[in-house]
């Protein structure tokens, strides 16, 4: 039995002659046309064929307004902006959809195509298009609107059918484009059969294809809620975090707080032209350097690659360029202290210099922290040209060229005072507005400046980062302790530091002690030189006895001697007390040196109770000298009391002095003692326990494989035992503790001249409060004088105090670091929940400004830009990135704001048309990544006193 629908179909449609139908004009009539008066008189106002911008819309909208019985569309593509141009004609009627792709296949996945009509959604401006999808979702869910994937039938047809009565055969997609804006071909068909032939075969394919009406649903469903301003604040640094991928040979990828670091130091340059990089060591900071360079050499925006640092680690970073495949040219940051012509390196740099105006360098000054005295001679004389050390004015001179790109990476970027962390921004391209309130030539350069550590953070060009901010909250625990994810199976676990300070008594006290206070080491100088060899003799004294013969021997024979000092250099200077006094009182002490054992020496029996007790844990160590004889004092000493240790050391001594062994041979030594840091494969003829040095290896080079560093002397600034702890401060396959100890100096109490003597211990007070003033700016801290746990060291427990303390990392979390990096510490924590957040968000928070605000995170040609529009003014900004996120910072509990949606909507697409308008962009170029009304408090008070 026919049902009653198909009855009526029938009674609409039948030949007719063309007689009957005297209002159709003779160019349009077929063999058999509906004789309906609503379709005579439609098709009547529309062509029957056209190849033109425009008409298809026309002549869809004439047809669908006439249908009643449902419509079927095939098309190539389908989005809101298209359905929009035409769903007011489409009311009442049930609307089939079957779309294809241009390049179709199964192996496309499900969701493509959602995802393809979810992005078009997002892109440009479109007025209407929420209207549209809460229109669209009521139709789904009313079952008058179904969404069918075709790709797999490698369907590409673009056919319009309405009701059994026409259809719309052309080139024209369901798109904006499709529709209205571009050049279209188009027929009219209103065969009653033939349209029936098509009507079937539309079914056919229909009943093949796959049903994506539900996945659509929910998608439409989920753009249309509001988000909530903690969404927006998660998405917004998630966006900014985006690392285009890059097809590179480098095959160290960046974890998770790396890739921070490089989008930080990314923006930086590319606003600036400089970034200065503040990090803890062990971070990777050669791994982020690569990476930065490795983008800007994609984007077109370097050529070259210089880098400034210690010649210890030239080679590592040869190795890192080559395997990334940068051009690299590398310089010694010593060289550049030389005279012109002094080294053939000076000269390939002066070579350079001379070029740089045509080339575009990426200069990386590793280390940093090796140019904060910008002056030769500080004291006593005006600091000008004349006395600015080489490498300073060489570096100025080459960045000042305005073609170079300047990275600046260290651990410790403050020693004693502000100017250090200044004389190394001032090597950064001076693209900020100048901050000096005098316009000398010194205050010339001052577009990044300090007067106080607190301020550096706050710079746009500075980023800081520390390992216990990277524990906290980019760490991962579990039962052994806090790791970082490196790839997918390799975990590196963060160490656990306990810091030691070992008091020591200084030998033949009672013999110097009186010389030192009665100005035997004195010159007859005025000001800093007089003190000169006072302050070796100190140095010497408090380090080893081998390193004090040798001053007191050269005081000996001065003048004269073989050994004597050179005063030449510093007029007529000579010392207060005449020569054979000084021999006199220095001939028994020289003499007690020499009668001196290794076995009575103080300091140095705690240093082998010190490698006894980690000897015991097959721990191995390095230890830091002042001295070069100290090192020298130490092998030897090693060797001969504890021979069942392999020792290495990188000075030896020769006839007449102490002298640095070569650098390939230290290369060798370092990565004999620390094999699995370094990566050696195999070929080590030795493994080494002990490893001495000076500072000259205390940076750059990886020594984790060992987790203990003696600082045997202390330094004069908190740089020398941060440097030397981080050798082992790294990250490790395996949890551990590693331990660092200070030897400090102390007289005894009894000693009548004890305040005479006040240097001595002196020394080690103004080196903990500059490490105090110093964590604020650099890494852990490294140097303790808590007394929070006494160690007994058997024998020597009435000699030597040995005090400790844990160093508890997640106290330590909120040392100072860059505010970037205070905000993304909340992406760390969500960071799940983030990459779930679908793109094209919309929200409301209150804030405190006084004047309604759009917030619109817009993405162009690969880039985001957040946009911040006041209506009342109609003025647009994108603020720097930390002040963007402070405006959007919020909890996870923050409420969204009640502001109308389409208000919202109105306010957004305004803001993307005054932008597009200003940068000369087609709205159509850009997409909306997610935007958020603001609302000041008092607006937002009103609301909520009305509802």
């Amino acid at each position: 039995m026919i049902s009653e629908p198909y009855l009526i179909r029938v009674c609409l449609y039948y030949p007719v002659s063309t007689a009957d139908v005297p209002a159709m004009p003779p160019e349009k009539l077929d063999v058999f046309v509906t004789a309906d008066p609503l379709w005579q008189r439609a098709l009547a106002e529309v062509p029957l064929t056209w190849f033109e911008k425009g008409t298809a819309l026309r002549v869809i909208k004439t047809c669908f307004q006439t249908g009643s019985v449902k419509i079927r569309v095939a098309s190539g593509f389908f989005t809101i902006r298209g359905w929009n141009y035409i769903r007011p004609h489409t009311r009442g009627k049930p609307v089939a959809l079957l779309v294809g792709v241009d390049e179709p296949g199964e192996e496309r996945a499900r969701m493509a195509l959602i995802q393809a009509i979810m992005r078009n959604l997002r892109t440009g401006r479109d007025l209407q298009r929420r209207q549209a999808v809460a229109e669209l979702i009521t139709r789904i869910e009313n079952r008058q609107f179904q969404l069918l994937d075709a790709r797999a039938l490698s369907h590409h047809a673009k056919i319009y059918l309405v009701d059994e009565a026409v259809a719309i055969i052309g080139s024209s997609n369901t798109t904006g484009r499709g529709l209205l804006e571009q050049i279209e071909s188009g027929s009219l068909v209103t065969n009653t059969q033939e349209v029936k032939k098509l009507v079937e075969d539309f079914e056919r394919y229909f009943a093949l294809a796959q049903d994506l009406t539900e996945e659509l649903l929910e998608a439409l469903r989920r753009w249309l809620q509001m988000a909530t301003p903690w969404d927006i604040y998660l998405k917004t640094m998630l966006a900014l975090e985006d690392l285009q991928p890059l097809k590179m040979t480098y095959p160290k990828q960046p974890v998770s707080y790396q890739t921070d670091m490089i989008a930080q130091t990314l923006r930086q340059i590319r606003a600036y032209g400089g970034s200065m990089l503040v990090a803890s060591t062990g971070l990777g900071k050669t791994v982020v350097a690569i990476h930065v360079a490795l983008h800007l050499k994609h984007e077109d925006l370097i050529d070259n690659i210089m880098i400034i640092g210690p010649k210890a680690v030239q080679r590592n970073w040869k190795q890192e360029c080559r395997s990334a495949g940068l051009p690299c040219e590398y310089f010694v940051l010593k060289i550049l202290d030389m005279s012109s012509g002094s080294a053939e390196a000076l000269s390939d740099f002066e070579d350079i210099a001379k070029a740089a105006a045509d080339q575009r360098w990426l200069i990386i000054i590793d280390e940093s922290h090796e140019l904060r005295n910008r002056f030769t001679n500080r004291i006593g004389k005006k600091q000008n040209s004349a006395n600015e050390r080489r490498a300073s004015k060489r570096l100025s001179s080459l960045i000042k060229q305005g073609n170079a790109k300047v990275l600046l990476l260290t651990g410790s970027p403050y020693a004693t005072k502000t100017d250090n962390i200044n004389n190394q921004l001032r090597l950064l391209p001076h693209s900020g507005e100048n901050r000096a309130l005098l316009e000398e030539p010194e205050f010339a350069e001052r577009a990044w400046w300090v007067d106080d550590t607190d301020e550096f953070v706050h710079l746009p060009v500075a980023s800081q980062l520390t390992t216990p901010h990277v524990a906290m909250y980019y760490g991962v625990k579990d039962a052994q302790g806090t790791y970082i994810q490196y790839g997918s199976d390799e975990r590196r676990y963060i160490p656990k530091v306990r810091l030691y300070s070992l008091e020591f008594p200084l030998d033949f006290e009672a013999e110097l002690s009186p010389l030192i206070a009665q100005k035997y080491f004195d010159l007859n100088t005025i000001g800093l030189f007089q003190k000169n060899i006072e302050r070796l003799v100190r140095v010497a004294w408090t380090s080893s006895p081998l390193a004090l013969k040798g001053i007191l021997q050269r005081v000996f024979e001065t003048p004269g001697g073989k050994n004597a000092f050179d005063f030449s250099t510093q007029g007529k200077a000579t010392f207060k007390v005449e020569k054979k006094r000084r021999r006199e009182a220095l001939e028994p002490i020289l003499q007690l040196l020499d009668q001196q054992t290794e076995t009575s020496d103080t300091k140095l029996k705690a240093l082998v109770k010190l490698l006894e007790l980690h000897g015991r844990q097959n721990e191995k160590a390095i230890i830091f000298c002042e001295r070069r004889a100290t090192v020298v004092y130490l092998k030897d000493a090693l060797d001969k009391l504890m021979p069942e240790l392999s020792v290495a050391a990188t000075i030896e001594a020769q006839a007449d002095s102490f002298e640095m062994k070569e650098s390939q041979e230290i290369e060798k030594l370092i990565a004999a003692f620390a094999p699995k840091a370094n990566e050696v494969k195999a070929g080590l003829q030795k493994n080494y326990d002990v490893f001495i040095s000076t500072d000259a290896h205390g940076v750059g080079v990886n020594m984790q494989d060992a987790s203990v560093v003696i600082n045997y002397d202390i330094d004069w600034t908190p740089i020398g035992p941060i440097q030397r702890a981080g050798r082992i401060l790294r990250f490790w396959p395996k949890a551990r503790t590693v331990h660092v100890y200070t030897f400090v100096p102390t007289l005894s109490a009894h000693n009548p001249l004890a305040s005479e003597l006040h240097t001595i211990q002196r020394r080690w007070t103004q080196l903990m409060d500059r490490h105090e003033q110093s964590t604020r700016l650099i890494d852990l801290p490294v140097l303790t004088a808590n007394q929070v746990q006494d160690i007994a060291m058997s024998d020597l427990a009435s000699e030597v105090t040995l005090r400790a303390g844990d160093l508890d990392v997640e106290q330590l979390s909120n040392l100072d670091i860059s505010p970037y990096y205070q905000h993304t510490a909340q992406l760390q924590l969500h960071r799940d929940y983030a990459l779930a957040l679908p793109s094209d968000l919309v929200s409301a928070k209150v804030y405190t400004e006084k004047h309604p605000a759009i917030y619109v995170l817009l993405q162009h040609d690969n880039q985001y830009h957040g946009l911040v529009y006041t209506p009342h003014d109609q003025q647009i900004r994108q603020p720097e990135t930390v002040k963007l996120l402070d405006i959007l910072q919020c909890e996870s509990t923050t409420e969204t704001a009640a502001i109308d949606p389409d208000e919202i909507e109105a306010l957004a697409d305004e803001c993307i048309q005054v932008w597009c308008d200003r940068n000369h962009i087609e709205p159509k170029q850009v997409l909306r990544e997610c935007a958020m009304y603001l609302c000041p408090e008092e607006i937002q008070q009103g609301v909520q006193l009305i509802f």
